[in-house]
């Protein structure tokens, strides 16, 4: 099949980012597979940005001069903001090119893409009511908030974009199921895990846990950190970046755990030691996770997992790979955090039964397998109206 990629990379790299990677390079040895990419460090912010993302008539121009070129069989878009705004949507369904898209995100339905604002979960935009964004300012900047609550409104209501798809891709249960919920009929979605490599691991049990993500409000973090006080201070890294860098690195310091250690940002080689390595992942998300691929990640490497009971998260643990808790318990979280350094039975089976599944469900074959399923039913759907 000739297969046309579309992604705007995010400004602070993240999954979704390596995902579309790995994508290109899963897919490429079978098929003709182009990317056609944009990169959102590259804008300057403003107004000018802003009407971009609503409606670009030349961003849509190139586009429709890539389908022209490529002449692909099926486009599979994945985050279109705010780089390629609506241009996918409308240079596929002009070419009549049958549309893939993968929801990684709630931005079909929320300005920010996580439905959680001001500290707390958050559902005011769902039935369209984008103003709330921008009262509630749920980007840093107010013109930000005005951009994306405006963007996606018109996306929504007035260039009606998601009747444009032919079909979702759902990476979990829980995020097809909200897509049901948004009133997308069930036959335009299919639930498709992604897929992480299937290396050696490492049977004996770490001396240490990890959290590996974006260091944002939503990831619950400070939860996290408070825990790890109540859990004794365990040793503990904390890999990756993002805005709340040093205000964990003062929290860490104010609850004096000397054992916790913010690595930052590294290589992927550098943190692939790590994941085999550690005792235990943890992923103590406030918001809805939908199916993070540090979690696949930890499973393909045999460690269990502690996930709060958001999302997708519980879909991973639910045949014993590991233990759940609640998303805004200390004290819960702190508990199970105990019975993983406390229990090397615990760690050891948990694990063992986190590889099984990664073997069974989320290895690379399986997933070229799907995804080439789920573009025949596409093509034979037809381009959506």
């Amino acid at each position: 099949m000739r297969i046309l990629i579309a992604h705007s990379f995010y400004r602070v790299p993240g999954g979704e980012d390596s995902y579309v990677r790995q994508q290109m390079e899963l897919l490429g040895p079978s098929h003709a597979v182009e990317l056609l990419g944009r990169e959102n460090a590259e804008l300057g912010g403003g107004v000018r940005d802003a009407t971009r993302m609503t409606f670009s008539l030349q961003e849509r121009r190139r586009l429709e001069q890539a389908i022209d070129y490529f002449r692909p069989d099926v486009v599979h878009l994945h985050n279109a903001y705010p780089s390629l705004g609506p241009a996918v949507h409308l240079a596929s369904a002009k070419h009549r090119v049958p549309l893939v898209m993968t929801v990684h995100n709630f931005r079909l339905r929320c300005p920010n893409g996580v439905m959680f604002t001001e500290g707390q979960q958050c559902g005011r935009c769902e039935g369209g009511a984008y103003l709330n964004a921008i009262v509630h300012q749920c980007f840093p900047s107010h013109s930000q908030s005005t951009a994306y609550a405006t963007a996606l409104w018109a996306h929504r209501f007035l260039l009606k974009l998601e009747d444009k798809v032919t079909l979702f891709i759902a990476p979990s249960n829980f995020t097809r199921d909200r897509l049901l919920d948004w009133g997308i009929p069930p036959a335009k979605t299919e639930m498709i895990r992604n897929f992480t490599a299937l290396g050696d691991f490492c049977r004996e049990r770490g001396s240490f846990g990890m959290y590996l993500g974006r260091l944002s409000g939503e990831k619950g973090l400070d939860i996290l950190l408070r825990a790890l006080s109540a859990a004794g201070d365990p040793p503990f890294l904390i890999v990756g970046d993002g805005p709340l860098e040093n205000a964990l690195s003062n929290l860490v310091s104010e609850l004096r755990l000397r054992r916790t250690e913010l690595m930052g940002r590294l290589k992927p080689d550098q943190v692939a030691a790590l994941i085999r390595r550690a005792r235990f992942m943890t992923f103590s998300s406030l918001w809805d996770e939908n199916a993070p691929l540090a979690a696949l990640e930890a499973m393909a490497a045999g460690r269990p997992l502690l996930v709060t009971k958001r999302g997708g998260l519980p879909e991973l643990v639910e045949r014993g790979e590991g233990l759940m808790c609640a998303a805004d318990d200390v004290d819960d979280m702190a508990a199970k955090i105990r019975r993983f350094m406390e229990n090397d039975k615990l760690c050891s089976e948990a694990g063992l039964r986190a590889r099984a599944r990664a073997e069974a469900e989320l290895g690379p074959d399986l997933h070229r397998d799907r995804l080439e399923s789920a573009y025949e039913r596409a093509v034979a759907l037809g381009p959506a109206s």
